[in-house]
């Protein structure tokens, strides 16, 4: 990653102000405006002062004290960047996106325009942007403020490139508070990304290091504090508070943090507690400024208090204040929140079928309502709110179809946090309780791009690309699922099936997908009894039946195939007599059905094998001339095949069982490209079966698909091949061994 230090750069020292501020000056003069009320030295003082309230997490004070200067020397870029900076202490995108439009309005490469915007990325959840942005605006000049935004954007969408980032800033950049604190920051990721927990000690040794050189930069004791807060070291937690106090006593997110900490630790006896936080929101009160920055983080903390009467009075003024404002919205949203929190309270409480659950749907569903209507500062928790909306209409009986494909709708403009859901579980929601079967189709559509970006964000957290790959499958299957379903629904059944059936060969254990193929298939089935067709019809009632009980043995519990399992017993047999005989013996029947097919499937005209002369992970070589005699089991797999990783502890067991039977070999070839590779899957996981080293043999041999699985008999002629994986490996490896030792004969 390219990156430039302050000494590559353009000069940054004290006096760039002062050049910018000339500029800015002569400028003015050339246009006849008016001289500016203020000195070169008033205006570096200025910005001194915003970077003081940053330092010090002042940003109610610098706010005011911000927008006084923008509006006397609007022209100065960095003036209006370090202001933009107190506006994101508010999370007010809006502004910083106004800040930033305004300088860039004159100059569209400033770079501190560069960073406002950037920031509005940042706060809009726009995260990859936010790092592509900052990035331009530290290469064209190198600042403190964008160092650490650079880092602060880039840790959380990439933790590893935030590193190298890190150790690419020579000394001089890295010794930048600003760049301490991330530092710290990225430090205390590595704990729980790399799973090393002594990072936490190198963490506490960087505040440190930041208190000692920076003593009067408040993060460095807030974010010791919290730390000693997590592990109740109280008089520790205590001192360092104190000393944050001392130096940012007006700072609602300090004074929040040592409100949190009066009140939830045993640091005070319980009936003490609130009366220390109010001393300290007095305090508060003398040392900052009133504004509804402040209304609001004490609103939050008497709400956690659970002093609803006095949080009602604070917000009820910030509503006042300003209707349309950020704060203004958030406190709307609280009223949603609560609403959804009574209703998770009954659902854990009484359970969904309870009077009490169901009482709190329409309350839930009005709150979103209100919410909804109301004249917003942004769309910024939408998503949430839909998410809420959907939840409590999905729930209601009878469902309210047309406003649940409203919320639907919400949730795909909006919500992005919960993609799985919103572009999986809604749109089915859609298909079976609105008339809107085929938008829900293109809802999963449109959000592919979103899901496939949040897969290849999660992607180095699987040990290996088998494991990726199944995650893969899964999603690919879920939505191969929504649109088949869809199609179905929406009368278009052979468009339905084949896409239901593309799902199946996709994940064989998908419950979802095999209820909605046996509800194909008996569809299917009716439509050859009205034809008079009764052999099709009973063969397509067969399909659905063997559907429903693999559907069914997937997963036990709350399962979509267990009720259309009984009744299709009942639409069969004209009674539900007996039924509970035949789902007792419904893995018997299927284990019978299953055990038919395979041995059906035998090769009809037997073939051997290309011989190979492999290498084991040891380095011992096997020659598959050693196997005349035995019944040989070759099984290719590779741990980048998500198939393959899914069967790998059913194969594990299958090993077990015939590795003392002298009659048969079960041998596994890993496709993989290095046996590290191999043997740390194989330690991981605990298994210990035999592994060859494939060396191109898969391409002699013609396999194309993985996992594919050879059984041979004792004359070397492939008997059975398996292309995929098995519903049950062991079992069903099993009935092809055996069937092969009963033969007399297996050559053709």
């Amino acid at each position: 990653m390219s990156t430039r230090s302050p000494r590559s750069g353009p000069n940054v020292g004290p006096f760039l102000p002062l050049v910018v501020f000339a500029g800015a000056l002569l400028g003015a003069c050339g246009d006849g405006a008016a001289p500016p009320d203020y000195t070169a030295e008033e205006l570096a003082a200025a910005k001194q002062e915003l970077r003081d309230h940053a330092r010090l997490r002042t940003f109610e004070a610098g706010k005011l004290f911000g927008e006084e200067w923008v509006a006397r020397a609007p022209n100065d870029a960095e003036l209006r960047g370090l202001y933009a900076y107190q506006l994101v202490g508010w999370g007010m995108a809006r502004e910083v996106r106004e800040q930033a439009d305004a300088i860039l309005a004159e100059d569209s490469g400033n770079p501190w325009g560069i960073y406002a915007k950037a920031y509005a990325h940042l706060l809009d959840g726009e995260s990859n942007l936010a790092v592509e942005t900052v990035r331009k605006a530290w290469e064209a000049s190198p600042q403190p403020e964008f160092a650490f935004l650079y880092l602060r954007a880039l840790a959380p969408v990439d933790f590893h490139a935030a590193r190298e980032l890190l150790e690419s800033f020579d000394e001089e950049t890295r010794a930048w508070p600003e760049v301490l604190r991330m530092k710290a920051l990225i430090e205390s990721q590595a704990r729980y990304t790399l799973g090393d927990p002594t990072w936490a000690d190198t963490t506490r040794a960087t505040l440190t290091e930041l208190i000692e050189r920076f003593p009067n930069h408040v993060i460095g004791y807030t974010r010791l504090a919290n730390e000693a807060y997590q592990a109740r070291r109280m008089d520790e937690w205590t001192t360092l508070m104190e000393t944050a106090l001392e130096l940012a006593p007006g700072s609602g997110e300090v004074r929040s943090q040592h409100w949190r900490g009066l009140w939830q630790s045993e640091l005070l006896p319980a009936e003490e507690r609130q009366a220390a936080v109010e001393a300290s929101m007095s305090a508060y009160r003398e040392a900052s400024p009133e504004t509804v920055e402040g209304l609001q983080t004490m609103a939050s903390t008497y709400r956690q208090m659970e002093d609803e009467e006095r949080a009602a009075e604070l917000e009820a003024r910030i509503v006042e204040s300003d209707p349309g404002s950020y704060h203004a919205m958030v406190v709307y949203l609280e009223e949603t929140r609560r609403a959804s929190r009574k209703q998770q309270e009954m659902w854990q409480a009484h359970g969904v079928d309870s009077p009490e659950y169901r009482a709190e749907l329409p309350v839930v569903r009005d709150a979103a309502y209100r919410y909804l209507e109301r004249p917003l500062y942004s769309d910024r928790f939408h998503g949430g709110v839909y998410l809420d909306l959907y939840s409590a209409l999905e729930a209601m009986d009878p469902i309210p179809a047309e406003e649940l494909a409203e919320a639907i709708r919400g949730l795909a403009k909006y919500e992005r946090l919960n993609p799985y859901f919103t572009f999986g579980q809604a749109p089915l929601a859609m298909i079976d309780h609105t008339p809107y079967a085929l938008e829900a189709v293109d809802i999963v559509r449109e959000g592919m791009p979103v899901m496939m970006e949040r897969l290849n964000e999660s992607r180095d957290r699987f040990d290996t690309e088998g494991e990726w790959d199944q995650q893969l499958r899964g999603y690919l299957t879920g939505t191969y699922d929504v649109i088949g379903w869809a199609h179905f629904k929406a009368g278009r059944v052979e468009d339905g099936r084949h896409t239901l059936e593309r799902a199946l060969a996709i994940s064989e254990g998908s419950r979802n997908v095999r209820y909605h193929l046996g509800q194909v298939y008996e569809h299917l089935a009716a439509e050859a009894e009205e034809t008079g067709d009764t052999g099709a019809a009973n063969n397509w009632l067969d399909q659905a039946e063997d559907s429903y009980i693999a559907g069914f043995g997937a997963a036990r519990g709350e399962n979509p195939n267990e009720a259309a399992l009984e009744a299709l017993y009942e639409s069969r047999n004209g009674s539900r007599e007996g039924i509970e005989e035949y789902l007792a013996t419904l893995d018997e029947r299927d284990r019978i059905r299953r055990r038919d097919r395979i041995l059906e499937s035998r090769v009809e005209a037997a073939g051997t094998y290309e011989p190979f002369t492999l290498a084991r992970l040891d380095g011992e070589l096997v020659d598959s001339a050693d196997l005349e005699g035995k019944i040989a089991v070759l099984h290719f797999w590779g741990t980048w095949c998500g198939p393959c990783i899914v069967e790998m502890p059913e194969y594990q067991k299958f090993d077990e069982r015939y590795r003392d039977d002298a009659e048969v070999a079960v041998i596994s070839i890993s496709n993989d490209r290095t046996n590290d590779v191999i043997e740390d899957y194989l330690a991981k996981n605990d298994f210990d079966f035999t592994v060859l080293v494939d060396d191109d043999y898969v391409t002699r041999a013609g396999v194309s698909a993985w996992p594919t699985t050879w059984f041979v008999d004792r004359e070397g002629y492939i008997q059975f091949v398996k292309i995929g994986t098995a519903l049950k490996l062991d079992e069903e490896f099993s009935w092809r061994v055996e069937a092969l030792r009963e033969a007399t004969t297996g050559s053709p």
